[in-house]
């Protein structure tokens, strides 16, 4: 039997949130853009008053608490997936495990370059954190989102949560194409 090693066009996103699951970081406010390992960060709007306290401890990937006076448009948090050539897959998918103290939602999206700027194709679930660890899975028919079936030269993940004063634990995520 020959052995084959196919990491997949999900292999570098999958490798970062590896990198952000081994991170210590004690609770530290966190600025826009600030990588918390290279190729994630968070990103908010830059016309409201957003404050973040990140902290990340080994076999986690982040605890977020957001303080938004006033009204924001968004709080992002991006993982940038690099050349994605989606073209020979049928899905690409994700499992978040999550908890909140109070029930709160995100929206996942991947972010494909594009003639002018950007595309985002959402997810078609709205992930759901409450009180005690639950699990989050969708994944997207590239079929039916021609965007994604063009190699791309970059992507991101990008989580959109609630933008408005709240926390987050993302206990873990993984990336899947079938």
């Amino acid at each position: 039997m020959t052995h084959s090693l196919d990491l997949g066009p999900e292999a570098a996103g999958n490798s970062l949130l590896a990198s952000l699951r081994l991170l210590e970081r004690p609770t530290a406010p966190l600025a826009p853009h600030d990588p918390l390992v290279p190729g994630i960060f968070f990103d908010f709007d830059p016309d409201a008053t957003i404050r973040a306290e990140v902290e990340s401890r080994p076999g986690s990937l982040l605890s977020a608490q957001f303080t938004v006076e006033g009204t924001a448009r968004w709080v992002a948090l991006h993982i940038q997936l690099g050349e994605i050539d989606l073209s020979d897959k049928m899905i690409i998918g994700l499992a978040c495990r999550s908890m909140a103290p109070s029930s709160t939602t995100f929206r996942p999206c991947l972010r494909t370059p594009g003639e002018g700027g950007f595309s985002d194709t959402f997810f078609r679930k709205t992930a759901i954190s409450y009180a005690e660890p639950s699990l989050h899975l969708d994944a997207l028919q590239i079929e039916t989102h021609p965007e994604l079936s063009i190699p791309a030269p970059w992507r991101e993940l990008i989580l959109f949560f609630r933008p408005e004063t709240g926390e987050i634990d993302l206990q873990d995520m993984r990336l899947f194409t079938v």
